[in-house]
């Protein structure tokens, strides 16, 4: 299958971090990236900010979801210039945090605007362009429910 620009990876992992993820989310993704084209993704976690990557996954690790409609010439610039503006966003480890005690125990969920988790990366980039796939506080299966989304893989 041939990856296009904009596609979203839902990733599932193998690490006790992505494992836990998916455990507390009740998905089976616990991590989004957005592609580039077909060597590169951008994409933040809790190791990393937001930077523009060589793919580094295998098919067998991910689905790709993509968006139902078609993108104009305008959106994928306010795409282009979103990421481009975000580039090295710290990751928001306390929302991702309180995002697992919001679902566990009904906890308020604390975002920082200047920090970015991989699934509000991807939800921010879409509402840059006037699409609203989801929650910016969303988890990547929450995400990958949006009725703006297909799966495609």
């Amino acid at each position: 299958m041939k990856l296009k620009r904009y596609d979203l990876l839902f990733v599932r992992g193998k690490s006790l971090v992505s494992q836990t993820i998916e455990d507390v989310t009740h998905s089976q993704y616990s991590h989004v990236a957005i592609v580039l084209d077909e060597w590169h993704i951008a994409e933040t976690d809790w190791r990393v900010p937001l930077q523009v990557k060589h793919m580094h996954y295998t098919p067998d690790e991910y689905d790709v979801f993509r968006y139902r409609g078609e993108l104009t010439f305008s959106q994928m610039d306010a795409m282009d210039a979103f990421l481009h503006s975000k580039l090295n966003t710290p990751y928001d480890r306390v929302q991702v945090i309180t995002n697992g005690l919001h679902l566990l125990f009904g906890r308020r969920i604390r975002n920082d605007p200047s920090r970015f988790d991989c699934s509000e990366t991807a939800a921010r980039m879409f509402a840059a362009t006037g699409i609203y796939l989801a929650a910016f506080s969303c988890t990547p299966g929450e995400l990958a429910k949006s009725i703006e989304l297909q799966k495609v893989s």
